[in-house]
């Protein structure tokens, strides 16, 4: 069942407690809304939580900065770093399993990948923001994804939205 957080949650809960919670990371700022809820789920329910974030530098395939392992290289780096972050304060907050998970490839394919993989019940998301630097979901088609991504994987969406108290 897809949901928005602040209209729906306690109805989707009622369906099927979670036993691994999905938390998909970007990374930035727009993301401390995201892990809090994460986090109070995973609690809230005694549930695995893992960090998912994916590493997504195809676009920068024609350009002229080197090799783009290098790139991933670095992003892998920086990605492990934040998620390193983000597990201790889950641990300190009294998450007992907890970990996290990098990806590289196509975001929308690695989302949906891990998810069926996994069998997780629920993943918690942030929507696009708006700002200047790019974004892997348009505003229009961020919803449509959502759907697909709850059908296919059959888990619960819970999406944190700018909106939030």
């Amino acid at each position: 069942m897809f949901l928005a957080v602040q209209t729906d949650r306690e109805n989707a809960m009622s369906e099927r407690v979670p036993r691994h919670i999905i938390c998909a990371v970007r990374g930035g700022p727009e993301s401390r809304e995201t892990v809090t809820l994460a986090v109070d789920l995973a609690l809230e329910y005694e549930a695995r939580l893992t960090f998912l974030h994916v590493l997504d530098a195809e676009f920068l395939e024609y350009a002229t900065i080197g090799p783009l392992s290098v790139v991933y290289n670095e992003l892998n780096e920086m990605g492990t770093f934040t998620m390193l972050i983000l597990v201790d304060r889950a641990q300190r907050r009294g998450v007992e399993r907890v970990d996290y998970v990098l990806r590289e490839g196509n975001i929308r394919n690695e989302l949906t990948r891990y998810a069926i993989e996994t069998k997780a019940e629920m993943m918690v998301m942030g929507r696009p923001t708006r700002s200047p630097s790019r974004n892997v979901f348009k505003f229009a088609e961020f919803d449509d994804f959502l759907f697909a991504l709850q059908r296919e994987a059959g888990l619960t969406i819970i999406k944190v939205s700018e909106q939030q108290p």
